[in-house]
């Protein structure tokens, strides 16, 4: 099942804007938003405000705002050790969130860890 996938600054890579869009995704961009360089808040309302997916490599931040509001349609977070052999892929984070959706897990008003879901 598609999804409607925002990917805030970290998160933005144009190897994985093209994997997501071949998996069927509809992904809006930090540049197509002009959101770029802004603060966490403004990626997370624009996400919340359009009904997107906000996909982050910066957990942390959006786990604290999700924490203040949980009007959203769901954050798929990332974390990462900065070392090649253990981060996620793009490709695997496509998978992930393909393994992730296909389990039927209510996304709206949640938040998923991607690396849970990486099979």
């Amino acid at each position: 099942m598609s999804q409607k996938i925002y990917l805030d600054d970290c998160a933005y890579d144009k190897d994985l804007v093209r994997l997501l869009e071949q998996a069927g995704h509809t992904v809006v961009t930090p540049v197509q938003a002009g959101n770029t360089g802004q603060p966490d808040e403004v990626h997370f309302r624009h996400a919340a405000d359009n009904g997107l997916l906000l996909l982050t490599k910066n957990p942390d931040d959006f786990v604290e705002l999700h924490d203040r509001d949980s009007e959203h349609a769901g954050i798929l977070l990332i974390y990462q050790d900065n070392d090649p052999d253990r981060d996620m892929t793009n490709a695997e984070i496509v998978r992930a969130i393909a393994n992730l959706v296909t389990a039927g897990c209510k996304l709206r008003g949640t938040v998923h860890v991607l690396n849970a879901w990486r099979y």
